[in-house]
């Protein structure tokens, strides 16, 4: 049975706005880590009329802090000040009952349960046990369940665990205005501590500095961040690495540490405050062993007999260091000529240097020497090429360190050098017929004087230098492009790009609109006219791409005239083009080139189709890029051209010299009025036109010619449906 009294609400609620008091006390519930504050809800009513919100005898519940399938917790502070736990399960409304087991420990000896939702005379499911804190509801649909517990005094600290519960979902937490109460979501698995103190807690926290210690370097805690609300923080006590056993205490918030050994730690700091009353943090701290490092770099991968090359050793230190020196071991042979000691002294009978002053923490020295490989005739007992490798230390005193060098260490020794690599430490002539050089000194990134000199030795098939012979091809000469463009050391990978779509389209400019290439017909200077077509390739991309590389097919025998180039490189062996620069999305780059047919060439010799007296010549292409690398792209447009020796009836009309009475291929496509009435003969005659194949002007063939006359439309062109106005009267 549920003891309810039935008031107004509102006015409940008025009244315990009016009494709520914020100051008297502290109150916590925490669960799995998480604390929240939290403030009872007041009323001016007593604990019982508080809680049934009904009359007397009301199966029906109307309390409405009560949640659907929840259970809901909250302390109440009646008008005497005294505390009391709520619990509330279910809701009104429930589609079906549900069942309740808590553990409350921690019952204070004063307290017991004053309101009993129902009371277990009532229901025999429901059982109150103060000695082993075990309480247990069941009801019905409809209906919620719960208790009051109290009162709990001024310092308190339950431990609720949640043992079965059926039909419920969440446990709520109420904290706060009894009107609107905050709610505080809990899980129904973990136990819940709520605690009450007349002391609030107070709040620890710390930072360390520097963020990244190392070993032995003094590490500053700073826990002026931590406060007490309602007092103040009187002691603090660190467990640095955090075994739990506390290695200062101190009244002042900043301290000092260091640590002997590197590794992660989690030191923990427990703050006290005026009332005794403790709360703890646990920060982390990676520690770092002390290091000093030394990174080689060479300048070449592959070095030739009697060749000298560069390396540089950069030494960093990560805290002031003493009695710090560099050992380099070389093989056997190899001379050394220091460049740069970077502040050391050199000792060039054992490669060592040694810095007479502090390396301070932070800092970095370079030392730059210069490496000269023996004679060719000292390997003459080892099967070229062959790896040779430099080994080294660094080391101080003060810290006591050591460590290998890094980085690169082996070059390659050989009679001939890479193509690539050659380029790299290629020195162009500077003066015009004068000749390439290799200096193996210089960096691996490709210069623009040598890309420059790259495309000149690929377009011209010449051998570079110090390759024994070895010449540039296509996919090597994107290669160079990508690595120059992208600034990208040639030992280095080259930087991914995004995927581009790349199209490159061609289109064919004829001699002779609508005929193509005509063979067999000169000048009057006996040169020969109609075998040439110009071609134009446009490049586009969506991406940025570097190094684009196309190859179209020609025959054997017909000559490539490059005009216009934007910046492709051309080459003429292999009737190759390419664009070592980088093409930027959207930007379109193209180049124009001109080809003679042979005058004299066999149309039989053609292995193209054949259409009648044409034959139709197939232009093949492909296209590729260095980076991001994509081979085999199709060249799209136009691949046609059509060879004759035959003209056309029109186009030979349209092209008559009628003073000389023949073909004359220069004239234009228009035809004029001397033309017309030399077809009118033809017609007239019923003679083959010369230079037709046996071609001749017929009825419809005649008429067309008018036609084209009259409406001054050039040959190839289609005629206008209307006779234009400049056109009319002739």
């Amino acid at each position: 049975m549920r003891r309810k009294i039935s008031l107004c609400f509102t006015a409940i609620l008025a009244l315990s706005a009016a009494v709520a008091v914020w100051g008297q006390g502290y109150f916590e519930v925490s669960q799995a880590g998480a604390v929240h504050a939290v403030m009872p809800l007041e009323g001016g009513q007593d604990v019982t009329t508080f809680y049934a919100y009904g009359g007397m005898f009301d199966w029906t519940s109307h309390n409405p802090l009560a949640i659907q399938d929840a259970t809901v917790m909250f302390l109440y502070r009646d008008p005497l000040g005294d505390l009391y736990l709520f619990v509330i399960h279910d809701a009104p409304g429930s589609a079906t009952g549900g069942s309740a087991e808590l553990s409350i420990q921690g019952i204070p000896a004063t307290a017991s349960v004053v309101v009993q939702d129902d009371p277990s005379d009532i229901d025999q499911n429901d059982a109150y046990d103060l000695a082993t804190g075990t309480f247990r509801w069941l009801w019905a649909e409809g209906r919620t369940d719960g208790m009051a517990l109290g009162p709990l005094g001024q310092e308190f600290e339950l431990v609720i665990t949640p043992v079965a519960l059926t039909g419920i979902t969440k446990v709520v937490f109420l904290s706060g205005d009894a009107t609107a109460p905050e709610r505080i979501e809990l899980n129904t698995v973990d136990p819940i501590t709520l605690r009450g103190s007349p002391n609030q807690r107070p709040v620890a926290s710390f930072t360390v500095s520097p963020a990244e210690p190392r070993v032995r370097q003094e590490v500053t805690f700073d826990a002026t961040a931590s406060h007490d609300p309602d007092g103040q923080i009187v002691e603090y006590r660190w467990d640095f690495d955090g075994d739990g056993v506390v290695d200062l205490t101190t009244a002042e918030p900043v301290v000092t540490h260091t640590y002997e050994e590197s590794g992660g730690y989690q030191p923990r700091l427990t703050v006290v405050d005026n009332g005794g009353v403790t709360a703890s943090y646990t920060g982390s701290v990676y520690v770092s062993p002390v290091t000093i490092e030394a990174v080689r770099s060479i300048s070449a991968m592959t070095v030739l007999p009697s060749y000298t090359f560069r390396v540089t050793v950069k030494i960093r230190v990560d805290q002031d260091m003493a009695g710090v020196g560099l050992d380099e071991n070389l093989p056997v042979g190899w001379e050394i000529t220091p460049v740069e000691n970077g502040g050391a002294i050199f000792k060039s009978s054992t490669s060592q240097w040694v810095f007479m002053d502090m390396l301070r923490a932070g800092t970095e020295r370079v030392i730059t020497y210069d490496v000269k490989v023996p004679e060719a005739d000292v390997f003459k007992a080892v099967r070229l090429p062959q790896p040779f490798c430099i080994q080294g230390t660094v080391q101080a005193k003060v810290p006591e360190v050591k460590a290998e060098v890094k980085g690169e260490s082996c070059v390659v020794v050989s009679d001939c050098l890479p193509v690539i690599e050659a380029i790299a430490h290629i020195v162009p002539p500077e003066e015009p017929g004068g000749s390439d050089t290799i200096d193996l000194r210089l960096s691996e990134v490709i210069s623009e004087a040598q890309l420059k000199r790259a495309e000149e030795l690929w377009a011209s098939d010449q051998p570079v230098v110090g390759t024994c012979g070895e010449t540039i091809d296509q996919y090597t000469l994107k290669l160079i492009a990508a690595h120059a463009v992208t600034c990208t050391p040639i030992d280095k990978p080259l930087p991914e790009m995004p995927p581009a779509h790349v199209t490159v389209t061609r289109h064919i400019f004829a001699p002779i609109p609508c005929q193509g290439v005509v063979l067999g017909y000169y000048d009057s200077a006996g040169n020969p006219v109609g075998n040439t077509f110009t071609v134009k390739v446009e490049v586009t991309t969506d991406a940025d791409v570097i190094g684009i590389g196309v190859d179209e097919d020609l025959p054997v025998g017909w000559k490539v005239t490059p005009i216009d180039s934007d910046g492709f490189v051309y080459k003429p062996s292999t009737t190759q083009w390419v664009y070592t620069g980088k093409l930027e999305a959207g930007e379109t780059k193209a180049f124009i080139y001109e080809v003679e047919v042979p005058p004299n060439l066999p149309l039989d010799a053609l292995p193209s189709l054949k259409c009648g007296p044409f034959h139709i010549w197939k232009v093949v292409g492909v296209a590729d890029t260095g980076l991001p690398c994509m081979e085999d792209i199709p060249v799209g447009g136009e691949d046609s051209v059509e060879i004759t020796k035959c003209l056309d009836v029109i186009v030979a009309i349209s092209r008559w010299d009628v003073e000389r009475d023949t073909v004359d291929l220069t004239l234009s496509d228009l035809i004029t009025l001397p033309q017309v009435q030399r077809a009118v003969a033809f017609w007239l005659e019923g003679t083959p036109v010369p230079y037709t194949c046996g071609g001749v002007v017929d009825y419809e063939t005649i008429k067309e010619i008018i036609a084209l006359w009259l409406t001054n439309t050039p040959v190839c062109k289609a005629k206008p449906t209307l006779i234009p106005e400049k056109c009319r009267g002739r």
